[in-house]
């Protein structure tokens, strides 16, 4: 399941907020770090794996796209999605 939204958070503010949301003290969803980059960052939870990427967006200047997946529907992306969107 992939999910995507703009944000008007830069990108690494997003993969910090994403970090936080996956690894804090208070995470729901709790995980570790897998693989990170620039533009993305790779979570290992218990039942799947969560990657978020964000990237500047090619079609509205200012903004940036973010995309979030996972291979179990466990409402992790939803949830996160949701808490960017109090973030911005």
């Amino acid at each position: 399941m992939t999910n995507e939204t703009t944000t008007t958070l830069p990108a690494a503010a997003v993969l910090s907020a994403a970090k936080r949301f996956f690894t804090g003290r208070e995470a729901i969803h709790p995980a570790w770090i897998e693989a990170e980059s620039a533009t993305h960052v790779s979570f290992a939870t218990f039942r799947s794996n969560v990657l978020v990427s964000a990237f500047p967006d090619p079609e509205r200047e200012g903004m940036t796209r973010v995309r979030a997946s996972t291979l179990r529907d466990e409402g992790a992306v939803g949830r996160f999605l949701t808490y960017l969107s109090r973030a911005s």
